[in-house]
């Protein structure tokens, strides 16, 4: 079972695909254009091609509120754009079965806190660092959300860090 799992942005989007609980490739695509539908077409371009390589069954989207753009209208109808753009041509590959996530839901699923007092700014450095200790990988923060949400939607373990064992503190006296 293959899953697409996407961090949507107009400017910078990150996918990561999974084979059942592996991951088995990531990316980001970017668009710079000033014009917003000139980035959406770039970033569906793009897109098409990770389409086009994988057998695709499954796709997990981060859905977006008001509250996660700070009641931005313009920021929150562009994602909206872009997620109405992405399920046009999900439909166009007969790709029906698609999921929205909220980051909180990703995120907690990934024992990443967040909540009331916790900033935006301050998760996405947590985001890259589940990543690193999870997959060894040192990615940009639109490809490790990616990775994030889709870890969470395929039931991922959580790797605990292994103990350091006693004989290898050096300078310490255990009694």
């Amino acid at each position: 079972m293959i899953t697409l799992a996407l961090d949507l942005s107009t400017k910078s989007s990150g996918y990561a695909i999974f084979d059942q609980q592996e991951l088995k490739d990531y990316g980001c695509i970017t668009a710079g254009s000033a014009n917003l539908f000139k980035r959406i077409d770039k970033i569906i371009s793009e897109l098409e091609l990770v389409l086009n390589k994988y057998k695709i069954d499954n796709v997990l989207i981060e859905d977006v509120y008001p509250e996660d753009v700070k009641y931005n209208q313009n920021v929150f109808s562009a994602l909206k754009y872009l997620q109405g753009f992405v399920l046009h041509l999900l439909d166009r590959y007969n790709i029906t079965n698609i999921k929205f996530f909220t980051a909180s839901e990703w995120r907690k699923r990934c024992g990443i806190h967040t909540g009331r007092g916790v900033m935006r700014e301050s998760l996405k450095p947590k985001d890259v660092k589940f990543v690193h200790d999870q997959f060894g990988l040192d990615v940009n923060d639109d490809i490790a959300d990616a990775i994030c949400i889709g870890f969470a939607a395929v039931g991922g373990v959580i790797k605990v860090p292994e103990p350091v064992p006693a004989d290898e503190f050096e300078g310490f006296e255990f009694k």
